[in-house]
Formats: C-alpha cells, structure tokens, sequence
C-alpha cells in the first residue's frame, strides 16, 4: 500500500526551509525516524515519519521551503 508523508502542523510557521534530508529511496523507516530537517527563523527542527514503510520518492530537496501539508516523500509498506 502507498502512503503520502506531508509537513505535519510545525506551529505558526510557513514556507520553511529544508536543510537536510535524512532518507534515501530504497530506506525502510520506521514509525518517528527522522526524515528531514526544517530551519525555521528560530530553530531547526526535524520531522519524524508518522507511518513505517520503505521510501519510493522524495518529493523535496534542500532549499525547498515548505508548509503544513506539503508532501515530502512517498512510502510503501
């Protein structure tokens, strides 16, 4: 089954950057590994996986600024 991970509700922020992208298509992630990392003006943050699979895509790259709801990869499980 295909899953969609999106930017999960990350406060009163938008259009932030990623800085890092921690997974490569072909990872199998579990539930709360770290996917990426947001750099907001105040912190970094990193976003956990909400579901476990294997990543098929990664729909952002570093520079990409992104908001709640914006996919950020693809998985299978």
């Amino acid at each position: 089954m295909s899953e969609k991970l999106l930017v999960p509700d990350i406060g009163d922020f938008e259009n932030v950057e990623v800085i890092e992208i921690l997974v490569k298509p072909g990872d199998q992630i579990k539930e709360n590994d770290p996917i990426v990392t947001i750099e907001s003006d105040k912190s970094s943050v990193e976003i956990p996986s909400t579901v476990a699979g294997k990543v098929v895509s990664i729909e952002v790259k570093v520079g990409d600024k992104v908001s709640k709801g914006d996919l950020l990869l693809n998985l299978t499980s």
